[in-house]
C-alpha cells in the first residue's frame, strides 16, 4: 500500500490532512515532529510527504538540516491547514495533482547506514559486457548503494553495472530513483542499489 507520510505538530491539522489523504485512497504515516522524520523513513516504505508550513516555521534549525536532503528524495510538499481545507504551497498543482505524482513514485525507505560524500569515477553500463558505457562520477556513497551523475535517461527499476576506476571493481545495481536532466536545483543523475548475490 502506498503511503504519505505526513509532519504536523498540531494534533488537529494532523488529523485534518490525514483525513484528506485518506479520503484520496492513500495510507498516511504522522508524525507530530521534523526531528521523527528520519527514523519513520527507515522503517517506513514512503511515496510521498507532506509537511505542514506552521511545524516546518517552528522546527529548530538542526531538524531543517538533519532533514533537509531526506525530503529531497521524495515528493514533497508544504500545506496550510484553513479549517477544514488543506492547501498546498508553492505549487500551482492541488493535493489530488500531489497524490497522483506520488502514486507515480515507488515506494521505499531511506538507507541504514550513513551516506557519505566520495567522488569516484566509474562506467555506467546496462549490460555487464559494458557495450555501450556512460563515463561517471558517484557523488555519495553508502553501504547499500550510491548516487552517480548522469544526464542519460534512466528509468526506476533498469539493471545498471558499474566498473570503478580505481580498483576496476564490477558492481550491478537497480536504479531505485533518478533527478533528471534539467532540474537546476539538483544534479541530475541515479540512486543505484546494489545487487549483492549470495
Amino acid at each position: 500500500m502506498l503511503a504519505l507520510v505526513i509532519v504536523a505538530k498540531d494534533e488537529d491539522a494532523l488529523r485534518t490532512i490525514a483525513h484528506a489523504v485518506q479520503a484520496e485512497g492513500m495510507e498516511t504515516v504522522t508524525s507530530r515532529s521534523l526531528a521523527e522524520l528520519p527514523a519513520i523513513l527507515r522503517e517506513a516504505p514512503t511515496s510521498g510527504i507532506l509537511l505542514d508550513l506552521v511545524t516546518s516555521a517552528k522546527s529548530t534549525a538542526q531538524e531543517k538540516l538533519e532533514t533537509n536532503d531526506l525530503l529531497q528524495l521524495y515528493p514533497y510538499a508544504k500545506v496550510k491547514v484553513m479549517g477544514n481545507d488543506v492547501r498546498m504551497l508553492g505549487h500551482s498543482r492541488s493535493l489530488q495533482q500531489f497524490i497522483k505524482d506520488c502514486r507515480a513514485f515507488p515506494a521505499r525507505t531511506i538507507r541504514r547506514s550513513k551516506r557519505q560524500i566520495q567522488y569516484i569515477s566509474a562506467f555506467l553500463s546496462a549490460d555487464d559486457r559494458f557495450s555501450a558505457v556512460e563515463k561517471t562520477v558517484t557523488l555519495n556513497f553508502s553501504d547499500e548503494g550510491c548516487f552517480a551523475y548522469s544526464a542519460n535517461d534512466w528509468e526506476i527499476g533498469d539493471r545498471v553495472w558499474m566498473r570503478f576506476m580505481e580498483n576496476d571493481c564490477i558492481v550491478r545495481g537497480t536504479v531505485r530513483w533518478r533527478q533528471p536532466w534539467g532540474n537546476n536545483k539538483r544534479l541530475p543523475g541515479i540512486g543505484v542499489q546494489f545487487d549483492f548475490e549470495p
